[in-house]
């Protein structure tokens, strides 16, 4: 048996055959993909419209999901998918961004007080179950880590494979959109329940949240319009494989 594969991440494609074949099934797992990647930001979201607690949906939603991200990404890699391509540039470029972001987050909340409170720790409190308790390190590090590292690749996959390279700019109000929402979710009851666009605090907030997802986006677009090997977005290649579908069955 041929266990070949050429390397995925460097762009080389399978035979054309095979990219044929596998098409569907691609096409199935990013839409998992894609519905994986909005647990982590919908947990908080959830919570806060008293849906249940933070704790129980990172262990029966997070978990699951995470495990089905990983699980795809290694058939993925295996299959020589361009889906892969596209995991692997999120993993990197949502970091990134999200180390940004918070930076700005920082910034504001520290050193002029247009933020209620920290966003990671209050996030590591309730998905450890410690809201009476406040926090520790270990809800700390849950918490930063869900914070920059989970929402972070889950926002860039989001982008990367609807979009796919687009032009880096692309992906600013793409950010812009993401903290609009953020501001008229119920996420702002969680936060004190400060209103729409957190205007309890004044004006201070909109605009660190507006700045910070401005830095979260331009990192996201620089780094994929640079480095990313997703050429086209799920609706592209669901569009070509449709015509294709179309034109074959209209010489029958």
């Amino acid at each position: 048996m041929n266990r070949f594969r050429p390397n995925c991440l460097l762009g080389q494609a399978p035979p054309e055959g095979s990219r044929t074949a596998a098409q569907l099934p691609e096409l199935a797992a990013t839409g998992v993909v894609l519905a994986a990647s909005g647990v982590s930001p919908l947990m908080f979201v959830a919570t806060a419209a008293g849906l249940g607690s933070m704790h129980f949906f990172a262990e029966y939603a997070l978990l699951p999901a995470l495990f089905a991200v990983l699980l795809i990404t290694g058939i993925a890699a295996w299959q020589c998918w361009g889906l892969v391509r596209g995991i692997a540039i999120a993993c990197v470029a949502g970091p990134m961004a999200g180390v940004g972001l918070d930076i700005v987050r920082a910034i504001g909340f520290r050193a002029f007080g247009t933020m209620p409170g920290s966003m990671p720790m209050l996030m590591g409190v309730l998905i450890t179950n410690r809201t009476a308790l406040g926090p520790d390190v270990w809800s700390n590090l849950i918490g930063w880590g869900d914070h920059i590292l989970v929402n972070g690749i889950s926002f860039a996959l989001v982008y990367v494979l609807l979009f796919g390279r687009p032009r880096w700019w692309w992906a600013v109000p793409y950010a812009w959109l993401i903290g609009t929402i953020f501001m008229l979710s119920p996420d702002m009851t969680m936060l004190g329940d400060i209103g729409p666009f957190g205007l309890a605090m004044g004006s201070g907030f909109a605009i660190t949240v507006y700045l910070a997802h401005t830095v979260y986006g331009t990192v996201l677009g620089v780094i994929v319009a640079r480095w990313g090997r997703l050429e086209l977005p799920i609706w592209r290649r669901f569009c070509n494989r449709y015509r294709r579908a179309s034109q074959v069955n209209g010489t029958l």
